[in-house]
């Protein structure tokens, strides 16, 4: 796991150091088409496997993690050949006009990057049930820098998207790697005959009934802001948005996820115990706050000259909004890494409650960009709400975790 993080925080200090130089070759405009198609590729994308993708690391048998990268692979070409159709058909009836996507998009770079993104999903879950998690991070630095390097080196090519083609063609090494591995498993003809992928479609039918309206929705509720601000402000907008939130996640996220496998294997040990559960759920709250007191401090008082220095002057845009959510960052830093204990708890039905009520208030607050309203004030709206949010879904695990307390109390009593 540890290889597996180096890794991950090598790549992701790789693609944060492009940014740097592509900042200076790309316009805020053209950042925000790649951010509206990189959100609406990862919607489409997360839906198209099915979520089968997980049968690979979670059945035990090697014949059934075949078959789930055969289905998730037909998955994939069967929905992007849909969309490419869709692409067509919205440029001939003109309906593409009402979305802040070129016909390209639909029509050749978002099914291209669902059939990568297939691959890469493959890759990443027969990396870890064959515990190859060295080759795996390997790859993923090599996908940061192709990307990167693409990216950087056709960005004077200003007829055709750099950003675009330069992720695709990262993603594309993903990809091979993936296909690789479910060629090297063989049975590949006698896997993609109707009867087997029926029968395999049957047997795991709680995936995609199950697991994807969760991926799905929770893809579209952190997807649905830019794309909405692309739609009704401006690409430019979509662009500083864009960037602010990378960057400030990027890094928060790394970190968050190294605490997160901590507090799993502690819920492992101590689980059962809600005393010892809910004091280290308040201990590393406290621990996450104060570490990213000072970082997201210095975004908050200081982002537009930060982000300026940093990305060229044509970003203090950015940096003020990341100034607006810093404070929101940080109230995702500190919880992130305990919100799996709702599994742990059986508190499955309230979490999609909480993802679905996120969908909800991202898109009623960003959807108020359609109505004039400015978007310093629906992005302090948004501050104001998602952390009263995240505020409440702590206090439902504490008070869960309170009347486990109180049972196993009355039940030491009796």
């Amino acid at each position: 796991m540890s290889t597996l993080m180096s890794g991950t925080v090598v790549a992701q200090a790789i693609t944060i150091g492009f940014s740097f130089a592509l900042t200076r070759l790309y316009a805020p405009e053209e950042y925000g088409r790649y951010a509206i198609f990189m959100g609406c590729a990862a919607v489409l994308a997360t839906a198209s496997t099915g979520a089968f993708d997980r049968v690979i690391i979670l059945e035990k048998s090697r014949f059934e993690a075949r078959r789930a990268a055969t289905m998730v692979l037909v998955l994939a070409f069967n929905a992007a050949i849909a969309i490419s159709i869709i692409g067509m058909i919205s440029y001939f009836t003109g309906l593409s006009a009402f979305l802040p996507l070129t016909d390209y998009d639909l029509i050749i770079f978002i099914p291209t990057f669902m059939i990568c993104y297939a691959g890469a999903q493959i890759f990443l879950y027969a990396s870890l049930r064959e515990d190859r998690i060295k080759r795996y991070a390997g790859v993923k630095v090599g996908q940061s820098l192709l990307m990167g390097s693409i990216q950087v080196g056709i960005s004077s090519l200003k007829i055709v998207p750099g950003l675009i083609i330069g992720t695709i063609a990262g993603w594309l090494l993903l990809f091979v790697a993936g296909l690789r591995w479910r060629l090297g498993c063989g049975e590949l003809r006698r896997d993609l005959k109707f009867q087997v992928l029926r029968a395999f479609g049957r047997r795991y039918r709680r995936y995609p009934r199950y697991i994807m309206p969760n991926e799905v929705l929770d893809s579209l509720s952190n997807q649905a802001p830019v794309f909405l601000i692309g739609t009704f402000v401006s690409l430019a907008v979509a662009g500083h948005y864009g960037l602010a939130l990378l960057m400030l996640s990027a890094p928060a996220a790394v970190a968050g996820q190294a605490v997160a496998q901590v507090f799993m294997q502690y819920m492992g040990r101590y689980g059962d115990d809600p005393v010892e559960l809910r004091s280290m759920m308040v201990r590393i709250w406290l621990a996450m706050v104060l570490i990213g007191l000072i970082p997201f401090g210095i975004i908050l008082f200081g982002g537009d000259d930060i982000f300026g220095t940093l990305f060229g002057s044509n970003w203090t845009e950015a940096g003020r909004m990341a100034q607006c959510l810093s404070v929101l960052l940080l109230a995702r830093f500190a919880s992130a890494p305990t919100s799996t204990v709702y599994l742990k708890l059986g508190m499955q039905r309230e979490q999609w409650h909480f993802c679905l009520a996120a969908a909800c208030y991202r898109i009623a607050t960003y959807g108020l960009s359609a109505f004039g309203v400015d978007i310093d004030t629906i992005l302090l709206l948004h501050v104001v709400v998602e952390v009263s949010a995240i505020v409440l879904y702590n206090l439902v695990a504490l008070r869960r975790l309170y009347m486990l307390e109180l049972i196993s109390l009355r039940s030491e009593g009796a």
